[in-house]
């Protein structure tokens, strides 16, 4: 099956050599990327395949992408950010792509203030109480609900400059130290330690263990491979939808990718693979509650960073852009709505970053109402 955004679905390319692990330490970067990683169940056991009842997940089959807002004018319909779903047969790991906001960076002479709170603000409550050890029981209860806040973090933006390659991979760098730092007691506390994700930012034609990408290739800004645990930045891409003036929405890309890792990491991605093999009919409506999850991740870890990135006195704005900048229209047909309403994506990145813990983001536990 072919992507309307110019991706084939067999991966091309396939790289002789496996990673076999990457140690801790700074990611990637840049060019030349990783090789291809194998999907984790070629190393043994499916993960999570004792923990679920019912039939194990097999490995990825799907591929989600956040695109940009298409250029107002008379031509377009208003506010259209199309997601696509696209089958790919064969690859090595499922990919996710995220595209937010815009903003600036300001401070008072008091030094930092406390984010002042509006919008949504709920705490998901699993209303239904599935079998204990099924698939769906880890996605109402899964453990990282209870982790509570993260720690606030030391995060100031770096400037991106003209936006080329250079600063691009500068800010980026700073923004995922952040993001790893604020993320990983969190994974301590739920018995998971395992290497910091790794970032390749690239203007070339990569090479990913889920497939092969050029810049500017559809509108795909960037996205997760769960093969290798990696993030990949379209640097051409990013600077073509924001410019280097709208640094919220180079946060926000990254935040939401990384809300992707967090599902790998914790055992949701797998979970809802298995849920899936059992309930194919709400393939369209789990993939937004995903979606919206990684958001809500997002909107959570802005909140560690509010005081010092900083964007307290940006919540204006960040509210604006987070319900108009991106998501899906109600004009998008029903059958290639996957990542949710540009209003139901506010909500949830509000949501977390209003309530401040990850409890805030259980969206498989609300009603179909709020994740449309």
């Amino acid at each position: 099956m072919s992507s309307p955004y110019g991706y084939g679905g067999q991966q091309q390319g396939q790289s002789q050599g496996q990673q076999q692990g990457r140690p801790l330490g700074p990611p990637p970067g840049v060019l030349p990327p990783p090789q291809s990683a194998p999907w984790p169940q070629q190393q043994g056991q499916a993960p999570y395949q004792g923990q679920f009842q019912g039939r194990p997940y097999g490995g990825p089959g799907h591929f989600n992408g956040f695109q940009p807002p298409p250029r107002r004018d008379s031509s377009f319909r208003l506010v259209l950010l199309g997601f696509s779903l696209l089958v790919v047969i064969g690859i090595a790991a499922a990919i996710m792509a995220i595209v937010l906001w815009t903003g600036g960076s300001t401070s008072t002479a008091s030094g930092p203030v406390e984010p002042k709170i509006t919008g949504p603000s709920i705490v998901p409550t699993p209303t239904t109480n599935p079998e204990k050890g099924t698939a769906e029981d880890f996605l109402l209860n899964a453990d990282v609900y209870r982790t509570g806040p993260l720690q606030e973090q030391n995060c100031k933006s770096a400037d991106l400059g003209n936006g080329g390659l250079a600063a691009q991979k500068v800010y980026y760098q700073r923004l995922f130290k952040c993001l790893n730092d604020a993320w990983r007691p969190v994974f301590h506390e739920l018995g998971q330690d395992k290497p910091d994700p790794g970032l390749v930012v690239f203007d070339k034609p990569v090479q990913t263990a889920c497939g092969n990408f050029e810049p500017l290739s559809g509108r795909v800004l960037a996205f997760y491979c769960y093969g290798n645990q990696i993030m990949y930045v379209d640097v051409k891409q990013m600077d073509k939808a924001f410019g280097p003036k709208e640094d919220l929405a180079y946060l926000m890309t990254i935040a939401h990718e990384y809300g992707h890792h967090v599902q790998g990491v914790t055992g949701l991605f797998y979970a809802r693979a298995a849920y899936l093999q059992d309930h194919p009919d709400q393939k369209l409506e789990s993939s937004r509650r995903n979606e919206l999850q990684a958001s809500c991740f997002g909107g959570v870890f802005s909140r560690a960073v509010a005081k010092t990135y900083p964007l307290t006195n940006r919540l204006d704005e960040f509210k604006e852009q987070s319900s108009n900048s991106f998501g899906e229209s109600p004009d998008t047909p029903e059958d290639e709505r996957t990542h949710g309403l540009a209003t139901s994506q506010g909500f949830w990145i509000q949501n977390g970053f209003n309530v401040g813990a990850n409890k805030a983001c259980d969206t498989f536990a609300v009603s179909a109402d709020l994740v449309k």
